[in-house]
Parts: structure tokens; C-alpha cells; sequence
């Protein structure tokens, strides 16, 4: 088993394939570095200047009218002036250097917004301003960032917050990036059977020693993401990995950043786990790496084509692969909005995977291989 293991990573270390996607994913890397210091993420100057220019777009749609409380303007038109008036308040509490003042702001504009969802109007207004969703999060952020008495950068991303805007961009097309790698794992094999039949061990242990091979090529993927990133402890600093991040886990709650990119990390794992094993086994049944991947990429975006599908078949695997949306509450945003809860998504996932085994396993010992 360890000289198959040996030789199948041999063979995988001078695939171009997998140097193509060694260098794509690093050039992916570097791109979203560029991107970050092209847009200045993280900015909290810039995000505000950003608010307060959507506020005023916003109020841009009503008559120019009295926003006092007792003026002749509507309750919306009141409540975005006064979403405005704190907009100001945050810019000048960044300026004077107050970051005390800018999280109660923070929090003062979040409870202001949620009372401005339901007014009459808003849906005119809605593109200007956050979601729902956002909204909670970021209340939910500046009352932990209160509670804690953390201080918080106001410059663009360093190491640590990059790298969980790194996890949160790559792991929402993980699995179809982990599908295209993997969709023609047995193709090879199948058309030289000659040559696996020589192997002095059983085709179910070649298929044991592949599968580990690859995973350990993944796992030089997942530590490029942490190696390409380093560039940035020394243009920025490492920043604190136990600053929050805002998720949604069934509640609105907060992540460290270490245990964000821990979830994020076992996700990624498992998810290439259920990938291969899902190529492996349509692979035997479709014989075509084409097919193969056509019909994962179809299983894949079912629940975004007919999301009412997500409420009748909750434990669908396919609902959690796209694991930042989960954390991120996009699943409330829908028509009819649908609780998911990543911790879940775990476990079902990781019951997919042990299925996938004994799958494996079966048509790898009833013979159905041979005639192919």
C-alpha cells in the first residue's frame, strides 16, 4: 500500500495539472492581494465616504422636505436623514481619532436602519442601503468590538483579516474548483485497465492510495493560501486573529478570526473529500470526465435554481457547499428565507462522505469495474 501510495504521489508531482493549478491558485492569490490594495478593503475612511454617498442617493429620491420630527417629511425620508447625520458623526469621530464613538455610532446607525425596513418606501430605497442581513451583522460586530473594548485598524487589510477575506472569496467556488481538478481522477485508469490490473494489490487500495494523493496535493493548496499571503506581514502586519468576525450559525453571532478560518479550513477539507469521491463514482457510472462534471456542477446549483427545494431536503449536502453564503445568512435573503446552519452542514456533509465510502467501496468489490 505505501510503495502504491509512493508511486501514485510520484506520478502526481509531475502532472501538469497540477502545476497548472499550483500557479492558478497562487495567481489568484496575488490577484485578490492587488484587489485589495487597488480598492483599499478594510478602509474604514473609504467605507464611510461610500455610506454616506449611498445615503445621499437614497434621500435624492424624495422631495426636498422638512426631516424634523415635526416637518411634513415622511418617516423613511426622516430616518435616512438621521442615517445620514450619524454617517457624519462616524467620519468625524475617524478623524479625531475616537474609535469609542465611532463603535456607539456604529451601533446607534445599526438600530436606526432596522427601524427603517418596514417603513412605507423602502423598497425604492433598498439598493442604497444594506440588507437585512448586513445590518445585523454588523450590529452584532460593533456590539462585540463594544463589549470587548477591542481596538480595530482603520487602514486596508492586513495578514489575519485577508486571510479570512481570502477563505471567504475562495471557499464560495471551492467546490467548483475542486470538481474541475477532480472530474477525470479514474478516466486514465479506466482506459488503461491493463496497466492497474499489474498493480500486486486490490483495485479498491489503488483507488484508497489515489484518492490520498490528491488530498495531499489539495493540502498544498490550502497551505499556498497561507504562504502566498505572507507578503503582507511585512507591507501590513500580521493584525490581531482574534478580532471578530460577524456569522450567522442558526444566530447572529461572532467568529475570532482563527476559528472563522478553522471552520473555513474544515469545510474546504471535507468538501474535497466529497468531491473526489463524487468524481470517482460518476466516473464509474458515466465513464466521461465531461459528464462527470456537467453533472456535478448541475447538482451543485439546484438549490440556487429552486432554493424552495432547500426547506424539503434540508440535509442535501449540495445546500452547504458554498459554506461563506451559509456563515454570511444569504439563505434569509431568499423569497422565502431558509435558516442554515453551517454546524449542521459539517455533519451532513461528513454522513455524505462515509455513504460515498461504503458506494465506493461496493462497486469496487462486486466486479462492476472489470469490464470497463
Amino acid at each position: 500500500m505505501w510503495n502504491i501510495l509512493k508511486t501514485c504521489l510520484v506520478l502526481e508531482k509531475s502532472n501538469k495539472k497540477n502545476i497548472f493549478a499550483c500557479i492558478f491558485v497562487a495567481v489568484v492569490i496575488f490577484g485578490l492581494m492587488l484587489f485589495v490594495k487597488t480598492e483599499d478593503l478594510g478602509n474604514k475612511v473609504k467605507e464611510i465616504s461610500g455610506e454616506s454617498q449611498s445615503l445621499s442617493l437614497a434621500l435624492s429620491k424624495f422631495q426636498n422636505v422638512d426631516a424634523t420630527d415635526d416637518g411634513n417629511g415622511s418617516d423613511l425620508y426622516k430616518n435616512l436623514a438621521l442615517q445620514r447625520q450619524y454617517v457624519a458623526k462616524q467620519s468625524m469621530s475617524l478623524t479625531m481619532e475616537r474609535p469609542e464613538l465611532f463603535v456607539d455610532t456604529a451601533i446607534d446607525l445599526a438600530n436606526l436602519r432596522a427601524n427603517s425596513f418596514d417603513m412605507e418606501g423602502f423598497d425604492s430605497v433598498a439598493s442604497y442601503l444594506p440588507t437585512k442581513v448586513e445590518n445585523q451583522l454588523d450590529r452584532v460586530f460593533y456590539q462585540s468590538i463594544k463589549k470587548t473594548g477591542m481596538s480595530f485598524s482603520i487602514d486596508s487589510l492586513s495578514f489575519f483579516p485577508f486571510l479570512a477575506y481570502l477563505f471567504g472569496v475562495l471557499g464560495s467556488v471551492w467546490f467548483i474548483f475542486t470538481c474541475m481538478y477532480s472530474c477525470g481522477i479514474m478516466i486514465e485508469d479506466f482506459q488503461h485497465t491493463s496497466l492497474i490490473k499489474g498493480y500486486p494489490i486490490t483495485f479498491d487500495k489503488y483507488v484508497i492510495a489515489k484518492c490520498i494523493s490528491l488530498m495531499l496535493i489539495v493540502g498544498i493548496f490550502l497551505l499556498e493560501l497561507f504562504v502566498c499571503s505572507l507578503p503582507l506581514i511585512y507591507f501590513k502586519g500580521f493584525g490581531n486573529p482574534s478580532f471578530p468576525i460577524a456569522i450567522f450559525d442558526g444566530i447572529f453571532e461572532v467568529y475570532p478570526i482563527y476559528q472563522y478560518l478553522g471552520v473555513s479550513m474544515l469545510y474546504m477539507i471535507l468538501i474535497s473529500i466529497f468531491t473526489i469521491l463524487l468524481s470517482i463514482i460518476l466516473n464509474v457510472l458515466l465513464k466521461n470526465m465531461y459528464l462527470t462534471l456537467f453533472v456535478q456542477l448541475l447538482l451543485y446549483i439546484f438549490p440556487i435554481l429552486f432554493p424552495n427545494m432547500i426547506n424539503l431536503v434540508p440535509f442535501n449536502p449540495f445546500n452547504f457547499l458554498n459554506f461563506p453564503g451559509i456563515l454570511n445568512g444569504q439563505s434569509l435573503g431568499l423569497a422565502n428565507p431558509v435558516v442554515l446552519n453551517s454546524t449542521h452542514g459539517l455533519i451532513y456533509i461528513g454522513i455524505s462522505i462515509a455513504i460515498m465510502v461504503v458506494a465506493v467501496k461496493y462497486f469496487l468489490t462486486t466486479g462492476k469495474l472489470k469490464n470497463i
